[in-house]
C-alpha cells in the first residue's frame, strides 16, 4: 500500500507538468505575406497583412502562405489552390505552388545587415523531399503561390482559395484576392538582360562530359529547361548552345540552317529578349581579327540576316567574357580592336552587331585611353553608376554616351560601394540602405527589385549578370549552404553568381532547374522597369519618377521601404488602366 500511495504521489506531481505541456504546444495555422518578405523559421505570426494582388494581363504576381506549428504538425503539409474566380464566372488558372526550402548563410557577407542563420531561398516542387525542420516550439513553412494572369483574362476582382492539408489530416485555408487591371505587359521585357549561362558549366554539373563539342539530347533537354526558366522569369540568357555554329563545320550551310532553327525556337517561341553572337578570339574561326578576319566578317553578317529575316535584328549583340572589365592597356587595347572590328562589318555590309562591355565611360586610368569609339553598350558596374551621376565630382559621363546614341546598362557584383559613398555614410559597419544595390542572401530583398525603379532615372536600359548557377567550390553543397562565392580576400558573397538550384535525379528526384526567392524578385524588378516604360511612353516619365521618390531616388539614395513600393505600384497600375483605355476610346 505504501508503495501504491507512493506512486500515486509521484503521478499527482507530475500530472500538473504534462498537462502543461501539453497546452503549450501551439496550434497550427496558415497565414500569409507578400513575395518581398522572407519568412524566417522562428519569426512570430504576422495576421495583419491582406492578400490583396494587383496585376497587369500577362504577368505573374505572387504571395506567400505560411504554416506555422509544431514541427511534427507542420512537416509533410501539402498545400493545393482553387482556380480564381472573377467578373460573370471568369477563371484564371489555379496558381502555381512551391515549398521554399532553406539554406545556411554560415558567415555573413561583408557589410551584411541580416545575421547569419537559416533563409528560405530555394523554391522546390511539393514532389521535392522535405528537408528536417528545426526543433523549434513553433516552426514556420512558408510556400511561394505564384498567380499567371493570362493575357486575355477579363479585367476585374477575382478570389481564389490555397488548402493546407497536414500529415494529420487536418486542413486550414486561406483566401486571397487579385485585382487584374486592363492593359497588359509587354511579352518581350522593356528592361534589356544578358544573364551568363555557360552550358558547358550545366553539363558537369548534371554530370555529362563538359568537354564534349556538342550536347547530347539528353542535356539539351535540360538546357532547355534551365533557358525556359530564365525566360519566364523575363530575362534573357546571353546565350544558347543550339544556335552555336555546328561543331564539325561550322561555316557550312547545314551549320546556318541549325542555327536558323535554334533561332525560331529561342527568339520567336521561347521570345527571349536578346541573344549575344556566338563568336570567341579563336572560334569558330581561328583569327577573326586576323588572317580569318574577312570570312569573321562574313559569318557575322550571315548570322545578323538571319535574325532579320525572323524580325529580330535588334535582340542581337556581342559581349565577350574575354573582355569583360578591362583594367590594363591590354585590355583596352583588346577592345578598340574589336570595336574596329565591328565598325568594319557596318561600314562594309551595313550590318550592326552592338559590342557590349562590361566597363564604365571613364577609364579608371587615363593613360589606357578611351573607348568611346569602340563600345556600343556600356555595362558599368553600378557603384560606378553612383559614381559617375551621384558623385559630388562625378563626370556624368553616362548621359553624353546615351545622346551620342550608344545604350548603357548596368550589373552587379559582390560588395563594391565606393570608397567616397561609404565615407559620405559615415564608413558603416552594416549596409542597411541606399548603397548600390547588392545581390547577396544576407541582403535585404529590396535589393533585387528596386533596380527597375533606378535605372530609368539615367536612361540605363538593361542588366547584366555574370553567372546563374556558379559555385566556387566542386565539393560544396549548394541546397544546404549559401557561401557560393568564398573570395580571395577572405569574405564570403552568399549566393553571388547563383541564383538557379540544380536538382539531381538520385537526390532531388528529377534532372534541372530550381528557382530561387531571389529569381522571383528580378522578375518582379523586370516587371516594375515595365509599368515605369509604359508610362513613359504615354508621357508620363517625369511623374512616374516623382511618384517613386518616396523609397528610390537614386543608385546611393534609397530606402528599404517595401510598402512604399507596392503603394506606389498600386497607383501606377491605376493610372495605367485608366490611360490606356481612354486611348481605346479615342478615334
Amino acid at each position: 500500500m505504501r508503495i501504491t500511495a507512493s506512486i500515486f504521489g509521484v503521478l499527482a506531481c507530475l500530472l500538473p507538468a504534462w498537462l502543461g505541456m501539453a497546452e503549450e504546444r501551439p496550434a497550427t495555422a496558415l497565414w500569409a505575406t507578400h513575395a518581398m518578405d522572407r519568412v524566417m523559421r522562428d519569426r512570430p505570426m504576422n495576421t495583419d497583412w491582406e492578400p490583396q494582388l494587383h496585376a497587369a494581363k500577362g504577368e505573374w504576381e505572387a504571395l506567400q502562405v505560411i504554416v506555422s506549428g509544431a514541427p511534427e504538425d507542420v512537416q509533410g503539409g501539402l498545400l493545393t489552390s482553387t482556380s480564381l474566380k472573377g467578373p460573370e464566372g471568369a477563371l484564371i488558372p489555379a496558381p502555381v505552388l512551391l515549398r521554399e526550402h532553406y539554406v545556411a548563410v554560415t558567415k555573413s557577407s561583408e557589410l551584411a545587415p541580416l545575421p547569419a542563420g537559416d533563409y528560405p531561398d530555394a523554391l522546390v516542387p511539393q514532389t521535392f523531399p522535405w528537408q528536417p525542420l528545426p526543433a523549434l516550439r513553433r516552426v514556420n513553412q512558408p510556400f511561394w503561390v505564384d498567380v499567371y494572369v493570362p493575357p486575355d483574362a477579363t479585367p476585374g476582382d477575382y478570389a481564389g482559395k490555397v488548402t493546407a492539408t497536414l500529415a494529420t489530416g487536418q486542413k486550414l485555408s486561406q483566401d486571397f484576392k487579385l485585382h487584374v487591371w486592363n492593359f497588359e505587359l509587354p511579352r518581350l521585357p522593356a528592361m534589356k538582360s544578358s544573364i551568363f549561362m555557360v552550358w558547358r558549366r550545366i553539363a558537369k554539373i548534371h554530370g555529362f562530359n563538359p568537354d564534349a563539342p556538342r550536347a547530347e539530347p539528353k542535356l539539351q533537354r535540360i538546357l532547355n529547361a534551365y533557358y525556359d526558366m530564365l525566360v519566364d522569369n523575363r530575362l534573357s540568357p546571353h546565350e544558347v548552345w543550339q544556335a552555336y555554329p555546328d561543331a564539325d563545320n561550322p561555316l557550312g550551310e547545314k551549320s546556318y540552317a541549325q542555327i536558323e532553327r535554334a533561332l525560331v525556337e529561342h527568339l520567336l517561341q521561347r521570345q527571349a529578349g536578346t541573344i549575344s553572337l556566338p563568336l570567341w578570339p579563336t572560334w569558330p574561326l581561328a583569327d577573326p581579327l586576323g588572317l580569318d578576319r574577312q570570312a569573321a566578317m562574313e559569318y557575322v553578317v550571315r548570322y545578323y540576316r538571319i535574325c532579320e529575316k525572323l524580325g529580330c535584328a535588334g535582340r542581337l549583340y556581342k559581349i565577350f567574357g574575354e573582355l569583360d572589365e578591362p583594367n590594363d592597356m591590354k585590355a583596352y587595347s583588346q577592345v578598340r580592336a574589336w570595336g574596329r572590328f565591328f565598325h568594319e562589318v557596318h561600314d562594309k555590309y551595313g550590318v550592326k552587331v552592338p559590342l557590349m562591355v562590361t566597363e564604365q565611360p571613364t577609364p579608371d586610368n587615363p593613360a589606357w585611353g578611351s573607348l568611346t569609339d569602340a563600345v556600343d553598350i556600356w555595362v558599368p558596374h553600378v557603384s560606378s553608376v553612383w559614381t559617375d551621376m551621384e558623385a559630388a565630382n562625378g563626370p556624368r559621363e553616362i548621359p553624353k554616351r546615351i545622346a551620342a546614341g550608344q545604350e548603357v546598362w548596368t550589373y552587379t557584383a559582390l560588395v563594391q560601394s565606393p570608397d567616397e559613398w561609404k565615407v559620405s555614410h559615415g564608413r558603416p559597419k552594416k549596409i542597411f540602405a541606399g548603397q548600390p544595390p547588392v545581390w547577396l542572401t544576407d541582403y535585404p530583398p529590396i535589393n533585387y527589385r528596386i533596380l527597375g525603379w533606378l535605372m530609368p532615372r539615367y536612361g540605363i536600359t538593361g542588366l547584366t549578370y555574370w553567372d546563374t548557377s556558379y559555385w566556387r567550390n566542386d565539393n560544396h553543397d549548394v541546397w544546404q549552404n549559401a557561401g557560393t562565392y568564398p573570395h580571395d580576400n577572405g569574405e564570403v558573397y552568399n549566393g553571388d553568381g547563383f541564383l538557379i538550384y540544380p536538382a539531381r535525379e538520385g537526390r532531388e528526384g528529377f534532372e534541372g532547374p530550381v528557382a530561387s526567392i531571389r529569381l522571383k524578385w528580378l522578375r518582379e524588378c523586370a516587371d516594375d522597369y515595365d509599368y515605369l516604360h509604359l508610362l513613359a511612353e504615354r508621357g508620363f516619365k517625369n511623374l512616374a519618377l516623382d511618384g517613386s521618390s518616396n523609397f528610390a531616388r537614386g543608385f546611393g539614395d534609397w530606402d528599404d521601404n517595401v510598402p512604399g513600393l507596392y503603394q506606389t505600384r498600386l497607383v501606377m497600375g491605376g493610372l495605367l488602366e485608366k490611360l490606356i483605355s481612354r486611348s481605346r476610346k479615342s478615334p
